[in-house]
């Protein structure tokens, strides 16, 4: 005598599953489990448990001097593995992005002749690396008439429409005006325009984003900089989109972290769920002195919560945080390490060499989006 189990506690099971290699071997069992697991609903509560309950694993995207690398590895990072792009990796510059199980694929080329210094947009693709499935987002329609322009990008989570959305900005690399915006909605598999209030006077220093509560976030700083013909600091601000009411605005930083020389960097990311913001000045005659200045807004929102947390030196450009922990991921002699705050230490990876520069990283949960293409 069989003995069925009772449909919401099938649901329960299911759902607190983190590998979708089971759930797609599951959708044979039948044709009952196979109209749940590819059903809408159930997709996007599997996404939301697997964050819920911190199932993160991680992508490693590297540059090498003829080709690209990506690694995939565990939560612990201790295991990594070589995957395939699901695009040809073919540009010079690539922004890569993240959002409850989907990597978002931004990639430029050379720009043409007379094209002055721009890089050519080329194409956006939307990528599941848990079922190995894209899609190619169709071409934006809105640009700027200026050959002296520049992309910007979000890409986010609407919850209270339950859709994802891809924002794209192009603003003016020398003259300031309010940058031209569309939204892409994976819903209705189209752009739709984004007007920008004519009052907004600023401009993304730095990419990729920082998504946190729901808004992509950036460094950002206002266009009188652009104005100025030599300028000695850059009065840095937060510029932020919101996913769920799209509009754009301006989050501002302490006194101590607002102004940074010409030779200084800055970075934004996530470090244990909280916004961080990655900062390295040089020491005077000293350029190659890695020091940076890490610092976490306690409170979201609140700009006295600012607090410098610790300093480290890695030998490395690229310092990547990750929503899911605390540590700092870098480079120190030519080996990818972590630095954990709570220990003082350095953790090396288990002797794993990157195929050259890694210039993004990604931190994500498994999911079935996409399955059933733009759902």
């Amino acid at each position: 005598m069989s003995i069925r189990l009772p449909h919401d506690l099938e649901i329960e099971i299911l759902v607190r599953l983190p590998a979708v290699k089971s759930l797609l071997r599951f959708q044979c069992v039948c044709k009952s489990w196979k109209s749940l697991i590819s059903s809408p609903t159930f997709i996007s509560m599997h996404v939301q448990h697997g964050e819920s309950a911190d199932n993160y694993t991680h992508l490693l995207h590297c540059e090498g001097y003829k080709d690209y690398q990506l690694l995939y590895t565990d939560a612990s990072f201790s295991e990594f593995q070589e995957l395939a792009y699901p695009c040809q990796m073919r540009g010079i510059n690539y922004e890569v992005l993240d959002c409850r199980g989907l990597i978002l694929f931004v990639t430029t080329s050379r720009p043409t002749y007379g094209a002055g210094h721009d890089y050519l947009e080329s194409q956006l693709i939307l990528w599941n690396p848990a079922i190995r499935m894209s899609m190619t987002l169709p071409q934006a329609g809105i640009d700027v008439p200026n050959s002296n322009k520049y992309y910007a990008y979000g890409f986010g989570f609407d919850h209270t429409s339950n859709d994802y959305k891809v924002l794209r900005m192009v603003f003016g690399r020398y003259k300031p005006f309010p940058p031209q915006a569309q939204l892409y909605k994976l819903h209705t598999g189209a752009w739709e325009t984004f007007r920008v209030a004519d009052d907004f006077q600023y401009a993304i220093a730095a990419s990729p984003q920082a998504l946190v509560n729901g808004a992509s976030h950036w460094i950002g700083y206002h266009s009188n900089f652009i104005e100025s013909e030599y300028p000695d600091e850059l009065a840095m601000v937060i510029v932020l989109f919101d996913m769920c009411d799209e509009e754009l605005r301006v989050m501002k930083l302490p006194d101590r972290l607002t102004y940074l020389d010409a030779n200084s960097t800055a970075r934004i990311g996530i470090s244990g769920g909280l916004l961080c913001l990655m900062e390295h000045k040089p020491r005077k005659n000293a350029y190659w002195n890695w020091n940076w200045n890490i610092w976490l807004m306690e409170e979201y929102g609140i700009v006295e919560s600012w607090t410098k947390q610790f300093t480290i030196d890695l030998n490395g450009y690229y310092l990547f945080s990750f929503k899911n922990n605390e540590k700092i991921l870098g480079e120190r002699r030519e080996e990818l390490v972590f630095y954990d705050p709570k220990t003082d230490r350095f953790i090396n990876l288990g002797g794993i060499k990157a195929k050259g520069t890694v210039f993004a990283a990604n931190a994500f949960v498994e999911s079935l989006v996409l399955l059933n293409g733009s759902e």
